[in-house]
């Protein structure tokens, strides 16, 4: 993203001064402890993407930021036909909320 084309055609057009920082939101599933069982999230991360990928994804770079947990539900009260679509929502309606 930061060595494209298009960035440094959109920075020429911005006043001196000024730059460009586009938000990257990440998320990941994980299992929230050992001792909870099979209790699982998504832990959402935030970080701008005029960092390097190769120091972004450096865990002691320090460069994102945890945002929040999202729930993962195993849904059993859908029936398998709808099950994908309630998830879909379920993810979506939860990273609005968080946002």
């Amino acid at each position: 993203m930061w060595t494209a084309d298009w960035w440094w055609d959109v920075q020429g057009k911005l006043p001196t001064g000024v730059t460009i920082a586009p938000v990257i939101l990440s998320s990941d599933k994980t299992s929230l402890s050992v001792f909870s069982g099979d209790k699982k999230a998504w832990l959402v991360h935030l970080t701008i993407g005029n960092i390097s990928k190769d120091i972004r994804q450096q865990v002691l770079s320090h460069a994102t930021i945890l945002i929040g947990y999202l729930p993962v539900s195993r849904l059993k009260c859908f029936k398998k036909k709808t099950h994908s679509l309630a998830g879909y929502c379920l993810f979506h309606h939860a990273m609005l909320l968080l946002l």
